[in-house]
């Protein structure tokens, strides 16, 4: 045990800073990177930040593509129970969280467990909280998983999730203060509890099984790159409003002079023998040369991490369907990579949720449901249905495979047969009237 809380300690505590730093490049708060230690020098005094922040773009382009929206299994009792975790637990709010994680960080965790109550909970963790641990022989086999957080009064508590039992721990010192496993001590309140379910219930969501690969990494030196010619350009702009100028005189006149609109300045003559009284201003950057490279950069962005090019550029007119399909073919080809990734891990957690539950169901059996990442519209949707149809394919098949769920093709299906129902009914009464007309003038 004192093995495993050793190890869970370095894991956690090694990945918190990269992590936070992930976190922040997401957010817009992103740390001014200089190619010279006298230009960090120069602007340390700098009373601005400005921040063209493309990070959050990589990101949420392929987090908005990749929606989980319910789960189906074999037989309709089952898939109405999954349902009704759906609904009771929000597992939209947590999935959509889960994704963000994973996309920013690499990985992002969910636990599965019943309250006190007896209630299914089933909550997102930030991937700085939780780690696991995976067997040696077999890394698809989880060892033990760990979770840490801070508690109301500053203490730290940990927990080590096994197949067979929880442990909890305690630091004997505020969670500031705290330097090494050490200062982690069995709960004295409660210590272990019992696992009946044989299995860890904390689950790993990663975008890689080779490492922990963030969606920013290669994005994150071209955007320090972006920053630092923004700032520039801003600099660059403000000496081109008010340009720097210069005073050659033997007068004394350092700090008389004011640099404002309808300011009159009185110089002094030359004396005839020296450098004659000169006045007259530096040029000022062409502020191009920043927009080109910053332009540059944020489209190598895009290239690097499949980012389309109107994410990042204003493009003219409406293209079709067909052309943002093909515009965005490689997200859509990561977003499907990603969703793939996602499907193993969500049909873990929701064959776990079920056993909470006694409902006993093979994981293979269960089918997460995740929207097409394609941007498709509206009338190009409506095309290839009726092309489908005609085609042989029944409407309701098409309807299935673009994600429609049974409870919306069970409406659909209500709505026709009360349409179909009050068509026949009008038609009948058509056929009444023109009878009793025809009975009338026989």
């Amino acid at each position: 045990m004192a093995i495993d809380l050793e190890r869970a300690y370095k894991a956690l505590s090694n990945k918190t800073a990269t992590y936070k730093t992930l976190w922040a490049y997401y957010d817009g708060d992103h740390p001014l990177v200089y190619t010279n230690k006298r230009l960090e020098e120069i602007f340390a005094g700098l009373d601005a930040k400005f921040i063209e922040n493309w990070c959050a773009v990589v990101v949420d382009s392929i987090a908005d593509r990749v929606i989980l929206s319910g789960f189906t299994a074999g037989d309709d009792a089952t898939t109405q129970k999954l349902d009704s975790l759906w609904d009771s637990v929000e597992l939209n709010l947590e999935a959509d969280d889960a994704h963000l994680c994973t996309f920013v960080t690499g990985e992002a965790f969910l636990i599965v467990w019943p309250s006190e109550d007896g209630e299914i909970q089933a909550y997102y963790n930030d991937s700085r909280l939780c780690h696991i641990f995976y067997d040696a022989e077999n890394p698809r086999r989880k060892s033990f998983a760990a979770k840490w957080w801070d508690d109301v009064d500053g203490y730290r508590r940990l927990t080590l999730y096994y197949p067979d039992r929880l442990e909890y721990y305690k630091s004997n010192k505020k969670a500031e203060n705290i330097s090494s496993a050490k200062a982690f001590q069995p709960d004295e309140e409660m210590p272990t509890a019992e696992n009946p379910y044989g299995e860890i219930p904390v689950f790993h969501f990663r975008t890689e099984r080779r490492t922990i690969k963030s969606e920013l990494d290669n994005a994150i030196p071209l955007q320090n790159g972006i920053n630092k010619l923004l700032l520039d350009m801003m600099v660059a702009a403000e000496f081109g409003a008010l340009k720097q100028k210069y005073v050659i005189s033997n007068a004394e006149i350092l700090g008389k002079l004011k640099n404002a609109p309808n300011e009159i300045w009185s110089l002094p003559a030359g004396d005839g023998i020296g450098q004659q009284t000169q006045v007259g201003e530096f040029s000022a950057t062409d502020l191009s040369n920043y927009l080109k490279a910053i332009d540059k950069l944020s489209l190598a962005i895009g290239i690097i991490t499949r980012t389309p090019k109107h994410y990042f550029f204003a493009q003219g007119g409406d293209p079709s369907g067909e052309a943002l399909i093909a515009m965005e073919a490689p997200l859509n080809k990561k977003a499907k990579d990603r969703i793939a990734r996602l499907t193993s891990t969500w049909r873990k957690v929701a064959a776990f949720a079920l056993q909470v539950q006694g409902v006993q169901v093979s994981e293979m059996e269960i089918t997460p449901i995740f929207e097409k990442p394609e941007t498709v519209q509206p009338r190009t949707q409506a095309e290839i249905r009726e092309i489908n149809v005609r085609s042989g394919i029944p409407l309701t098949t098409t309807l299935r495979d673009e994600g429609w769920t049974k409870e919306r093709l069970q409406r659909m299906e209500n709505d026709k047969a009360q349409e179909t129902a009050a068509a026949q009914t009008g038609l009948a009464s058509a056929l009444a009237e023109t009878q009793r007309r025809f009975d009338q003038n026989a």
